[in-house]
This record gives C-alpha cells, sequence and structure tokens, in this order.
C-alpha cells in the first residue's frame, strides 16, 4: 500500500469518504488523551507498510507531530487534513489542545483545508506558505443503493428535512421556533433527524419551542434511522435545512443534499456566503430571525429552483478537489 490515510480517537465521514475515493488504507484508532496506545500503534504501523505518502486527520495535534518525526526517519510525505476545530479554536479547552500543534504543519508537504476562508486562515495564522494550503471539498456522498421509507406518518413530497447531530453549534430549537412562526409550517412538516438524546439540554429546549406553538404535529423527530431511511428523506423531501452558527466550516450536510440533488436553504455564515455567492436566494441568518422569512420565500414563492444551479457548480469542485488530490498522491510516489 503506498499510501495511507491515519485518524486517531473520532472517524469522520469526509475521512471515509476521501479514502475510498483516493483509494487509500484506512487506518483508525480509537484511543483518548494522552494517545500513548495511537502513538505505539502508528508507529508500528507506518514500520512495516512504509508508505509513500501519509494523510492525517486534525484536530488530533499529536497525530501530526508524530507523523512529522517519523517522516524525517521513513521518508514519506505528508498531507494534513485541518478540520476546522483544529485551527479555529472557540474555547480555552480547545486552544490548550490545538494551538502547540499548529507549527507543525508547516513541515506538511500539503494542507487540505475545507474551504476558502480556511485556507486564508491557515496561510495567516500558521504562516504556512500559500501554495502548499489546497482546498479540498467533500467527495460527494454515496447514498444508499436500498431506500426503505421511514414509519413515519407523512408526506415526504410535503416535507423539510433538519438534518442534524445534536451538537452545540447547532441552533435547533430556533429553527423549530422560526419554522412554526412561517406561512410553510401550515403546508409543510419539519422533520429532524439524529440522535436527540446525546444532547438532553437542547432536546428540551426543542420540546419548549413547540409548546409555544401548542405543539401542532408538523415537528418530526426521528431520533436514530438507518442509512436507507435517511436517504428516502433526503430523495423524497422538498427541501433541505443545512444548520450551524460555526466560521469556518462546510457541514457535511450540504454536500448530501447536493449528492441527491435536493435544494438547500442554508446560514448566512461568511464562510457559505462566499461558496454559494452572495445572491443564493435560500440563507437565514445566524441568528435565525428572519428564518421564517427564508423559508416562506424559499418553499412557497419556490425560490428553490435558483439554488439548483448551483449543485452543479459544487458537484464539480468536489470533483476536481477528488482529481487534484490523486494527481498529488501519484507524484508523490513517482518522487520519492
Amino acid at each position: 500500500m503506498s499510501s495511507i490515510f491515519v485518524a486517531w480517537r473520532r472517524l469522520s465521514r469526509r475521512t471515509e469518504d476521501l479514502s475510498r475515493e483516493l483509494g487509500l488504507e484506512l487506518i483508525f484508532i480509537r484511543d483518548r488523551p494522552p494517545y500513548a496506545k495511537a502513538f505505539a500503534k502508528t508507529l508500528e504501523i507506518l514500520q512495516k507498510k512504509k508508505p509513500r505518502v501519509v494523510f492525517v486527520q486534525l484536530p488530533q495535534g499529536p497525530l501530526l507531530a508524530e507523523v512529522v518525526t517519523l517522516s524525517k526517519l521513513l521518508k514519506f510525505r505528508i498531507a494534513a487534513d485541518v478540520h476546522t476545530g483544529f485551527i479555529y479554536t472557540t474555547t480555552f479547552k480547545e486552544t490548550l489542545l490545538n494551538k502547540p500543534f499548529h507549527r507543525y504543519l508547516r513541515s506538511a508537504d500539503l494542507v487540505l483545508a475545507h474551504n476558502i476562508l480556511e485556507k486564508e486562515l491557515i496561510v495567516k495564522k500558521v504562516r504556512v506558505t500559500e501554495d502548499k494550503v489546497m482546498v479540498v471539498y467533500d467527495p460527494l456522498p454515496t447514498p444508499s443503493q436500498r431506500l426503505t421509507k421511514p414509519e413515519i406518518d407523512v408526506d415526504f413530497n410535503r416535507a423539510i428535512v433538519l438534518p442534524v447531530s445534536w451538537a452545540p453549534d447547532e441552533p435547533i430549537d430556533r429553527a423549530v421556533e422560526e419554522f412554526l412562526k412561517s406561512r410553510a409550517s401550515k403546508e409543510y412538516t419539519l422533520i429532524i433527524t439524529g440522535n436527540y438524546k446525546r444532547n438532553p439540554k437542547l432536546y428540551n429546549k426543542v420540546v419548549e419551542a413547540t409548546k409555544k406553538f401548542e405543539a401542532r404535529n408538523n415537528i418530526v423527530l426521528t431520533g436514530f434511522i438507518p442509512d436507507e431511511q435517511y436517504w428516502y428523506l433526503l430523495k423524497n423531501c422538498k427541501l433541505v435545512i443545512v444548520l450551524t452558527n460555526r466560521e469556518y466550516t462546510i457541514p457535511h450536510t450540504m454536500w448530501e443534499a447536493v449528492a441527491v440533488q435536493k435544494p438547500f436553504a442554508t446560514v448566512k455564515t461568511r464562510t457559505l456566503e462566499m461558496e454559494l455567492g452572495s445572491d443564493y436566494p435560500c440563507m437565514f441568518k445566524q441568528d435565525l430571525s428572519d428564518f421564517s422569512i427564508a423559508l416562506n420565500k424559499c418553499v412557497l414563492e419556490e425560490e428553490f429552483k435558483k439554488t439548483l444551479n448551483i449543485i452543479g457548480v459544487l458537484v464539480t469542485r468536489s470533483r476536481e478537489s477528488i482529481k487534484t488530490l490523486k494527481e498529488f498522491i501519484q507524484n508523490s510516489i513517482y518522487r520519492l
């Protein structure tokens, strides 16, 4: 195997998709700080496999530090995939865990940024030379081949799907409250996916938001559902909501909507506005104060049809990213 992708602690969908598209062997080591097991296992694997190129999933900075050190001895090239939490720290804990390892990015042969703004941040904050940082968009996810209709009493053609992980950067309660204020809520059902047991505090806020509007039956929480049901929802709904309040990130949900050619409404962060264009018709403010207005405009006035133009652009960007990475791998094999 000439190239591998190493991830510690938690495996992202992007890493899985990139490994699949690039034909890389995926090495996932489940461990916790101080990562003693992960250090030893990574050393053992690299000595045994002698790869030409090693991709690493950040934010595990110690992984980057180990691979940079070993690259000098074992003579391989490094591609560092910089997830937002590594470079854009928003808490003291994140800063403490990640900032000491930023300097190792300068020793990587290629640094993968997820979007244009993140690339600019890496260049400015870490002083990585601009020609070494490449914007690599997520590979298009592969929908399940076999779809199963969820056992929900809903007209899926009149459904708006809000896929979430119930993470702190997803203001789900605000989305519910604003949805119930909209005219669209009189004709459409909001289906919220994901395991709400992961975040009981946020779940309770969602419940309280529905109570304000006498809990109409057009809010459905699916809980965890299998992939074949999840993709059925995405393929058959009217619109997908892409929700985050975090900068320097493009939610994976957006790429899922693109994969099934489904229109999506999203938050107007600087990152997404730059990627989609300031004239993208289905955007709403980060505080969701105009979310209901955006839904009415996008769904009832069928502005969503204009969003389909960007889907082809995003497909091209994703595919070109993979093509460029494949060339990097191929050139690395011949170079070493």
